[in-house]
């Protein structure tokens, strides 16, 4: 339990910033401000089109920079984006402000894309060693984020009866500098910087031949991009339905609550480890067809609004461990430019998706559409069984991994003193001084201090020896994938590992030692 408490203390400031940033007050009289300021159908589609433009231009270069750089300086930076869009946005008087409100409004999801899931794994490896509570952790992201959506669709209602519309947009912005207040008091991960930097030209290849390899990660990523095309499309179509069957207006306030609140539910059901049974799969995969096939057929209000709110919620329980898979296969080091990838994938499929979708209920109504939707839920359920049961995949490295170069001089761990001599006759050449046992000093060594000082000292040794250890004690790689990603010798790979151990021990033997002088010097009432 230990672990759990002290991930959920450190992720504190994640949590909040992720409830400011979705406190969009403004998001439920969007359409009624817009309106008022002179948009009509035609323009409210070109506004849709800039910003599906702008989003997958700036997500991957924005994944790269946050992989290079900083995750944490990214999410500051998307909030400072979205700070201009509501700015700008609440100041806007024609159309033509308002289309660069949703231009800033678009590098703030671009920027945030890949990188906030990036940087909770990040931390969840970093502080437990693994990546089980990962599907956990990014569960109550998301539950999080809901409530926010949930609890500013009401405020920005009920602001709006007494206010002018745009005063809903100036009430947002002070949340979101509350958001790069609580990000600058996160302590970010350093696995992605653990390693010498690549230039970006060989960061930018290794990013997308990863995203193309062949193998489990490419099924793993048509499940992320459909199940996204699925969520996507009833959140952006949803309401079509409502407008075919001419539905009351006061049915479309709880026809969002449930789309919001199924983002929160199915993030909980996603943490469940029993999700990826293969029972589960098949009857997932089968309630997903089945929600559509409703929205295909039935003209009852009642039934289409709980199809959409069970497909949502579905969709987004199944993208928890999808998303656990993905970064289990990426090295951190690219960790955030690949999930940016997966989203700019996203978005390209999404606009033809979208056109189609609106030619059909155009032409031939929007429950013939729902046929569509149908389709993908098929191809979506296929790819979860044959890519949720079983164990998580195994790291990738980046092809053509350059390793750094083995180190020529480094200091000795540990100075000869410490061993018996070579002509020793019982135990030659070993310790002379055993390793202290700080345990039995009541002194812990898996606490947030000796972590520190384990972080650090990785982050100080020889390239040649940081990059060993981070892709088997960090990253959890066997000795083989090693070997294969960095081009070295078994022998190479063993002599590396033992070195960068023994620096590591080193440290937390002076750091530790000194500790054990004072509270030696304690009890003698020195």
């Amino acid at each position: 339990m230990r672990p759990a408490r002290t991930l959920g203390r450190r992720l504190a400031p994640l949590y909040a910033a992720a409830f400011l940033q979705n406190l969009a007050l403004w998001v439920p009289i969007e359409k009624l401000f817009m309106t008022s300021i002179g948009f009509d159908a035609a323009s409210v589609g070109v506004m849709a089109a800039v910003y599906a433009m702008v989003v997958p231009i700036f997500e991957v270069p924005s994944g790269l920079l946050a992989d290079r750089w900083s995750r944490r300086g990214m999410l500051i930076l998307a909030s400072i984006a979205a700070i201009l869009s509501v700015t700008i946005g609440g100041l806007s008087q024609n159309v033509a402000t308002y289309m660069i409100a949703a231009l800033f409004l678009g590098v703030f999801f671009a920027m945030q894309s890949g990188t906030f899931e990036s940087i909770v794994y990040d931390t969840v490896l970093e502080q437990t060693g693994g990546s089980e509570l990962f599907q956990r952790t990014i569960g109550r992201v998301r539950l999080v984020e809901s409530v926010a959506l949930v609890a500013s669709a009401l405020a920005g209602g009920a602001i709006a009866e007494f206010a002018p519309l745009r005063v809903t947009y100036f009430f947002t912005a002070p949340l979101l500098v509350g958001a790069c207040l609580v990000l600058l008091a996160f302590r970010e991960p350093r696995l992605h910087k653990a390693e010498e930097a690549e230039s970006w030209r060989r960061q930018v290849s290794t990013t997308y031949r990863t995203i193309v390899r062949r193998g489990r990660l490419r099924l793993v990523i048509a499940l992320a991009v459909s199940g996204s095309l699925l969520m996507q499309g009833m959140l952006e179509f949803g309401p079509l339905w409502l407008v075919a069957l001419a539905v009351p207006a006061f049915l479309y306030g709880p026809h969002w609550a449930g789309l919001t609140s199924a983002l929160g539910l199915g993030g909980l059901l996603g943490s469940r480890p029993w999700l990826t049974k293969r029972w589960v799969t098949v009857l997932l995969s089968a309630a997903m067809v089945g929600c559509c096939v409703v929205l295909a057929l039935s003209h009852s209000a009642v039934l289409v609004v709980c199809a959409q709110v069970m497909l949502t919620l579905l969709v987004v329980a199944v993208s928890i461990p999808v998303m656990r898979r993905l970064h289990d296969a990426v090295p951190s080091t690219i960790r955030a430019g690949v999930a940016s990838g997966v989203g700019t994938l996203t978005w390209l499929t999404f606009v033809p998706f979208a056109l189609a979708i609106g030619f059909v209920s155009d032409r031939v109504g929007v429950s013939n559409a729902g046929w569509m939707l149908v389709a993908i839920a098929a191809a979506t359920g296929i790819l979860i069984i044959a890519v949720l049961p079983g164990a998580p995949l195994e790291p990738l490295r980046p092809p053509a991994a350059v390793p750094a170069p083995a180190p020529k001089e480094v200091e000795p761990t540990f100075t000869a003193e410490r061993f018996l001599p070579a002509d020793d006759p019982e135990w030659p050449g070993h310790w002379s001084v055993p390793p202290l046992a700080w345990e039995d000093l009541g002194i812990r060594v898996d606490g947030d201090e000796a972590l520190s000082e384990v972080r650090a000292a990785i982050v100080e040794m020889p390239p040649g020896l940081r990059q060993v250890i981070v892709l088997r004690d960090v990253e959890g790689g066997s000795p083989s994938d090693v070997q294969e990603a960095l081009g070295i010798s078994p022998e190479d790979e063993r002599a590396r590992l033992h070195q960068a151990r023994g620096l590591v021990r080193a440290r937390l033997e002076r750091h530790f030692e000194g500790r054990t002088h004072e509270r030696g010097a304690a009890r003698r009432g020195d």
